[in-house]
């Protein structure tokens, strides 16, 4: 038996990685996650995804997009033994590069996946009234990228992003006013309506 593969995008703060745990224990899912953690001696701590947030973007997004292809192999892996849920996958990497001035890859691959990348099944995007979610990232009390300071202050490269993450035909789900119980429900019912799940 082969599973499906439902992935979770969205900005920070909108409530990702609670919907990605609940679903997990709900479809007897494996969890994982774009970029995985990856280790390199000498770099930084150790972790790769800080020492390239820390790095110019053209390095930044050669490091999401090797993290995407290392990720999409755990996905067919995976796979094998049920279904899978990942918090974060291609469309983030192609929505984020909106964020660079100087990036073609949002624009070349807006709503595709190159064709070494595994396709998700279904990919639920969560959004939230920008109010809310600087209520919510207050509330986390950690230290924010500079991807999300710009987020927060352009209006107009935050819709880019989101406009970027909708080109992929995803489930949105507005958890403004929803409760992590609502999220849930919101989105099961969106997967068994999408024939995605029974």
């Amino acid at each position: 038996m082969t599973g499906k593969f439902v992935v979770i995008e969205g900005l920070d703060a909108t409530g990702k990685s609670t919907l990605v745990e609940e679903l997990v224990k709900r479809l007897n899912a494996t969890q994982l996650a774009c970029p995985p953690e990856l280790k390199a001696l000498g770099l930084s701590d150790g972790d790769l995804r800080s020492h390239f947030d820390n790095r110019p973007p053209v390095q930044r997004r050669a490091y999401y997009r090797a993290a995407n292809l290392i990720a999409s192999e755990q996905t067919e892996i995976a796979l094998q033994d049920g279904h899978v849920v990942m918090d974060r996958y291609w469309p983030s990497t192609v929505a984020f590069a909106a964020l660079d001035d100087d990036s073609d890859l949002d624009q070349e691959w807006q709503g595709r996946y190159p064709p070494e990348l595994h396709e998700p099944d279904a990919v639920i995007l969560l959004t939230v009234d920008e109010e809310n979610r600087k209520r919510r990232m207050c509330k986390r009390g950690e230290p924010r990228t500079d991807e999300e300071l710009n987020l927060e202050v352009d209006v107009e490269r935050r819709e880019a992003v989101l406009q970027a993450y909708r080109m992929f035909e995803s489930i949105e789900v507005d958890t403004s006013n929803l409760n992590p119980d609502g999220v849930l429900k919101a989105a099961l019912v969106a997967l068994h309506e999408s024939g995605i799940i029974e």
